[in-house]
């Protein structure tokens, strides 16, 4: 064989490697962008030793670290998938891990792993998505369903309360009649009867409150409705030092409203309010008349509840309408979004004003009927 066909042979076949080794290149390269650029977590991780062997740039976004520190470091919490993947005969699991992390202590992923084989060794393949967001909101509808089964056992507590009370009431109305004003006894029995006279009203006021919510619209004042409100909501207001400063306008025009419902914005609010001031503070309640900003379209009733309080948060302000938002450990973050969906019912809107550190100010504006 001649040397110049040897050669173009030899040049040839090494063409051909090149050329294969371009390809699987570019193959490489483009596997390794999808793994890069997944829309979920995804890491490869040793099994026995939980070292990361590799992850993604969405991983380490995840944990909280530089994908350069992610790489090396063990995540123990993959024990407990290892041992699922042995002891299943299914290719592959689905589980939810909690990772604590330097940015979220309460990292809750959902993780679907699988082995894949690498050099004779089992790896562990998970792709992972976070799913805090997700436990948190669920936490929020069991709370909120407690609070309806609450509310309906109250509902039932109050009501049977009042065939006991009205017989306590009758007994004490007898032994007031049979004893003379000068009796040391008549003091003691007339101080009861307040008590359950208090008491009538506070489980006529809570029967009332938890009936089904059937709109009945009428004109009424809102002035005699916000004292009503203060004598539920008085528990609440009584565990702190707190000052309520009550100023309402002589001159206020009746609205057309359900009293019952306005009833749970006030009683919202000034809940919100106690809760928000630590231990020592004040709240102005305020009614007065508000003209339109249009001229020609009416005045709006103005009920504003100003507190002390802690303030909300300015990164806070734009969601605290938002369903299950809040930041308080035992709430349900329902209050203001009920609240203010009954005044949207009502064609009112409902606006606030908050300096964080230094307190809160809500303002019910509802429209005034023209033909009123």
């Amino acid at each position: 064989m001649a040397k110049s066909e040897l050669s173009t042979k030899t040049k040839k076949k090494n063409t051909s490697k090149e050329d294969a080794i371009n390809r699987l290149e570019k193959q490489l390269a483009w596997y390794k962008s999808f793994f890069d650029n997944a829309t979920d977590a995804v890491f490869i991780v040793q099994p026995e030793t939980w070292c990361v062997l590799d992850a993604n740039e969405y991983a380490a976004n995840l944990i909280g670290i530089s994908r350069n520190d992610l790489l090396g470091s063990t995540l123990p919490q993959f024990r407990r998938i290892f041992k699922l993947l042995q002891k299943t005969s299914s290719p592959m699991v689905l589980s939810e891990l909690s990772l604590e992390t330097p940015s979220n202590p309460d990292l809750m992923v959902e993780v679907s792993a699988r082995f894949v084989k690498y050099e004779g060794n089992n790896l562990i393949q998970a792709i992972a998505r976070d799913v805090s967001e997700q436990h948190a909101l669920t936490d929020k509808l069991v709370q909120a369903d407690k609070l309806v089964l609450l509310g309906q056992l109250s509902a039932g507590v109050a009501h049977e309360i009042r065939n006991p009370l009205a017989a306590v009431n009758l007994n004490l109305q007898i032994l007031k009649r049979n004893i003379s004003e000068d009796m040391p006894e008549y003091n003691y029995v007339a101080t009861a009867l307040q008590g359950v006279e208090r008491i009538s009203r506070i489980v006529e006021v809570t029967l009332n409150f938890s009936r089904p919510a059937v709109p009945d619209i009428q004109t009424m004042s809102i002035n005699n409705l916000i004292p009503s409100t203060l004598e539920l909501v008085s528990s609440v207001i009584k565990r702190k030092d707190i000052t309520v400063d009550l100023k309402l306008s002589n001159e206020l025009p009746e609205v057309a409203a359900d009293a019952k419902q306005l009833q749970q914005v006030f009683i919202n609010l000034i809940t919100n309010a106690a809760d928000a001031i630590r231990a020592k503070g004040n709240i102005d309640i305020h009614s007065y008349i508000e003209p339109h900003s249009r001229p020609g379209d009416g005045d709006y009733v103005v009920v504003s509840i100003k507190d002390t309080g802690v303030g909300i948060p300015p990164e806070d302000l734009p969601k605290i309408f938002n369903p299950f938002f809040t930041r308080k450990a035992d709430g349900t973050g329902l209050g203001l979004p009920i609240t203010q969906r009954i005044l949207h019912q009502h064609g009112g809107i409902i606006d606030v004003e908050s300096t964080f550190g230094e307190g809160t100010t809500f303002y019910v504006k509802l429209p005034v009927p023209r033909d009123l």
